[in-house]
């Protein structure tokens, strides 16, 4: 293997510049060293949601080293930023030389596993609302029926159940 795709790289993108996209496969992740980046899920879509603003230090895009999967956000250059891009070939330089980068990485992964966990509970306390919301309706209407078909508020109502045979 070239001795230069084992060491992470530095890359400069501008504002708006996107990084990783949604649902590609990156095999890349990126510590910033200057600059803000952007991460949004459903970037671009009408129900766009701001996951963060990440500063100087901050590693982002990390599953995609350890996983071929697709990227489970988009990162966008806030600003003027300057990254290292890490690929899985230049991962061991990139914690060898600093084992603090260790450390970045686990953080952003456990703070990436407390927003998902947090957006589950979000999405479970709306999905039960919603529930509730359909079965108050469906009460609602049920009782409005049994309202109209009832004989003691309607004297028509009485004459279709008298005259109805079963």
């Amino acid at each position: 293997m070239d001795e230069k795709a084992k060491k992470p790289r530095m890359q400069t993108f501008h504002a708006d510049d996107m990084i990783l996209k949604e649902g590609e496969v990156s095999g890349s992740m990126f510590k910033i060293l200057s600059g803000s980046v952007a991460v949004f899920n459903r970037y671009g879509e009408k129900d766009e949601h701001l996951i963060g603003i990440y500063s100087k230090g901050r590693c982002f895009g990390e599953l995609n080293v350890f996983s071929d999967l697709p990227c489970i956000y988009t990162a966008v250059a806030y600003n003027d930023v300057l990254v290292m891009r890490v690929t899985g070939d230049s991962l061991e330089e990139f914690i060898a030389t600093n084992a603090r980068n260790v450390i970045d990485i686990m953080q952003n992964m456990a703070h990436t596993v407390r927003m998902m966990q947090k957006n589950i509970e979000f999405l479970i306390d709306d999905f039960s609302q919603k529930e509730d919301e359909e079965q108050k309706k469906k009460d609602e209407i049920r009782s409005k029926i049994m309202q109209y078909t009832n004989p003691m508020n309607y004297p028509l109502a009485n004459l279709i159940h008298t005259n109805v045979r079963v």
